[in-house]
């Protein structure tokens, strides 16, 4: 069993994500915050993230996404967790850089584009799980 923080804007979707990854008894946190997530990370020590790259608040894309909070990861969290990068944005869509490709230079472990499918998810997970035994 890990402990798996998502933080994602999509309720509904990280709602998903936590009963797929619960019902391979993993213990899993959501949140949709920066300010939370940091929170989270702090006081449950997860062995994975995964966080949404870019994130919308009232219908809008808002700085605070998944560059912003791995960037506070790295500079207020001790811990090592492995970290999955999610986008709906695929490269090229804007001609563009998207989140997901900067944020694969800035330290995620692993880059998925929605829609991500629950084995998909499930396998990405055990993956840095499986990575983070092997370097202890």
């Amino acid at each position: 069993m890990a402990t798996v923080l998502i933080f994602e804007d999509d309720m509904q979707l990280s709602s998903y994500w936590r009963k797929v990854l619960e019902a391979k008894n993993h213990a899993v946190y959501c949140c949709a915050t920066v300010k939370d997530a940091l929170a989270m990370a702090t006081t449950i020590r997860p062995d994975v993230i995964v966080m949404d790259m870019m994130i919308k608040e009232n219908g809008q894309f808002i700085p605070e996404g998944g560059l912003t909070l791995l960037t506070q990861l790295k500079l207020n969290y001790d811990g090592s967790p492995g970290v999955i990068g999610v986008s709906g944005y695929k490269p090229g869509i804007y001609n563009q850089s998207t989140a997901l490709e900067i944020a694969k230079y800035t330290g995620i472990d692993l880059a998925l584009y929605k829609p991500i499918a629950s084995e998909q998810l499930l396998e990405a997970v055990e993956q840095l799980l499986a990575n983070n035994v092997t370097e202890q």
